[in-house]
């Protein structure tokens, strides 16, 4: 009970002593009913403890707008060597502290600690921490460069993005973005880039557009579509804001437009003079040195070109910059009368050219983008597959809601039916008191008729009569024939006592024989009923002409009218 807080714990079993202590039983008894809430109590106290450290919601508050001070009170909680009270504190701590580091531009030595946060959040359901712990890992290979881990980590992140709109979510899609660029992949960069692109305008986050413009006309320009890349370099120059980073390196790539398709070097040029207008620091234009040199290779001026190249080289340049300037170099130098440097500029590009082919290696990008689809598709059809069950279930339920309604309604009118040839049965029995000798017959042939269709209402009725309509072999349980024979009595139970008034020497099986015959079934279904072979049916028919009054023989055996 330590980790639930001992003086609460304490409290409440000193109370509880002190309610018990004594030898009366009646107080045992009386404050033995309290023992369910005091479990109660026990149980919401340690639910409380458990909630996560104030320190830690604080925090995370400060994560977005400071994140120095976010990372100070986490250090102080590390300082006081904070005894986490659960797995999720100690996991919300390394997911904050990583964070945190990562926005203060704090690069991590290793992994360990936000594969902390993701291994206690996981990658099966979906959550905000779970989704921010694989975007942080994510983060952290990307300092490290290492692009097939990043982009594996954030495409775990982002489908546990609970909110689509959400910052991290944006900026989980614009990092992947990033990473397939660098390998290449210009598809699966544009489809990242539009989807972040979406989320930052519906946002109302233009800086995000213009970042997201960039590098997705980038996408366009490295494959030599120049016309759809000009035009997403124009709306960043359009896009009020758009940084001045973003507008300086839009100038040099709308230069590498007028040189590598117009073969304009004028307007080169005069992109590359404001590139060079707005740079902050010379040492950061090697890449715009580089395409003074090809611009003065394309006018045929070689010793401008190997003075560009040169200056490029002493620039901060990407490696892709640097490896084309050394070739460059190298084929300048000959015509330069430079021939001892042949050999050093050519060895130089091919360790470059080296690295840049393993920088642009898409394989291992290309699996862990292939796995997440695979992994994507399997949710997918999961997905469907409970909706499909879902779909049959309810549907399932409906017919069987729809089914008991019908049943019901059913059941509701026949009951009505049965309670009105009730009323009329009574009817024909008031009748019967004062009607004439002469007529009683007639008398009887209704009350026959009524008979005949109340037990038509019955359930008993579908499973004679329909078989043997259908001229089906007729067998019964024995449960089926005892419910056939007590509908038959309970519905003819009047006609039955008239035939022993009039015939005491009548058995039961005879009246019921006599009910079969009214309700006109066949031979077979009257055997199968009683349980009497057909030639029994036939003695006892001529039998019951000795005993019974020909009129009412004839309207049990011979009157077409009785059971119509």
């Amino acid at each position: 009970m330590e980790r639930f807080g001992n003086a609460f714990y304490l409290e409440v079993v000193h109370k509880w002593t002190y309610l018990c202590n004594g030898n009366s039983k009646t107080n045992m008894r009386r404050y033995a009913i309290l023992l369910p809430f005091v479990v109660l109590s026990v149980l919401f106290g340690c639910n409380g403890q458990q909630a996560v450290n104030p320190l830690l919601t604080q925090a995370e508050s400060l994560l977005t707008d400071d994140p120095r001070a976010a990372l100070a009170l986490l250090a102080e909680i590390e300082d006081g060597k904070l005894n986490f009270q659960s797995k999720k504190e100690a996991a919300l701590y390394a997911l904050l502290r990583t964070q945190a580091e990562y926005k203060c531009y704090i690069v991590p030595e290793t992994d360990s600690l936000i594969c902390i946060a993701t291994d206690y959040f996981g990658d099966r359901k979906k959550g905000f921490h779970a989704a921010l712990a694989w975007y942080t890992r994510g983060c952290v290979y990307s300092e490290w460069h290492d692009d097939a881990a990043a982009v594996e980590a954030y495409l775990k992140a982002r489908p546990l993005f609970p909110d689509t709109l959400s910052r991290y979510y944006i900026l989980c899609n614009q990092n992947l973005g990033i990473h397939y660029l660098n390998r290449r992949m210009y598809r699966q960069a544009l489809d990242a880039l539009n989807a972040c692109r979406r989320g930052a305008a519906q946002t109302g986050d233009s800086a995000t557009v213009a970042f997201v413009d960039y590098h997705a006309a980038l996408a366009h320009l490295y494959p030599s579509d120049y016309a759809e890349a000009k035009v997403l370099f124009s709306r960043v120059l359009a896009n009020p804001k758009a940084t001045a980073l973003a507008r300086n390196t839009t100038y040099l790539q709308l230069a590498k437009i007028e040189l590598y398709q117009n073969k304009d070097c004028t307007r080169a040029s005069y992109y590359l003079h404001l590139n060079e207008v707005g740079a902050a620091d010379s040492s950061a234009l090697g890449a715009n040195y580089s395409l003074r040199g090809d611009i003065c290779c394309e006018l045929q001026q070689p010793d401008s070109a190997y003075y560009w190249y040169r200056r490029s080289l002493d620039c901060q340049s990407e490696l892709f910059t640097e490896c084309w300037n050394y070739h460059q170099l190298a084929e300048l130098a000959p015509r330069l009368g430079l021939i001892d440097s042949v050999s050093a500029y050519i060895h130089r590009y091919t360790l470059l050219a080296d690295s840049v082919r393993a920088a642009e290696q898409q394989a291992e990008v290309s699996e862990a983008y292939s796995q997440h689809q695979v992994e994507e598709s399997r949710r997918a059809l999961t997905r469907r597959a409970t909706r499909v069950l879902l779909t049959v279930v309810a549907l399932a339920l409906l017919a069987a809601l729809l089914a008991g309604l019908a049943f019901l309604l059913r059941d509701r009118r026949r009951k009505i039916l049965y309670l009105r040839l009730q009323d009329e049965l009574k009817q024909n029995r008031r009748e019967s008191l004062t009607i004439p000798d002469e007529n009683r017959g007639e008398l009887l042939r209704r009350k026959l008729d009524i008979c005949c269709r109340m037990f038509r209402s019955t359930p008993s009725a579908r499973m004679l009569l329909g078989r043997t309509a259908a001229a089906e072999a007729l067998t019964l349980s024995a449960a089926e024939r005892a419910k056939i024979v007590s509908d038959v009595t309970d519905s003819f139970v009047d006609v039955m006592l008239d035939m022993k008034n009039e015939v005491p020497q009548l058995s039961e099986q005879d009246m019921l024989f006599c009910a079969f015959n009214a309700l006109r079934c066949s031979p077979q279904a009257q055997a199968e009923c009683l349980l009497l072979s057909p030639t029994t049916l036939r003695t006892r028919k001529y039998r019951l002409k000795e005993k019974l009054p020909a009129e009412l023989f004839t309207l049990f055996f011979d009157d077409p009218q009785a059971n119509n």
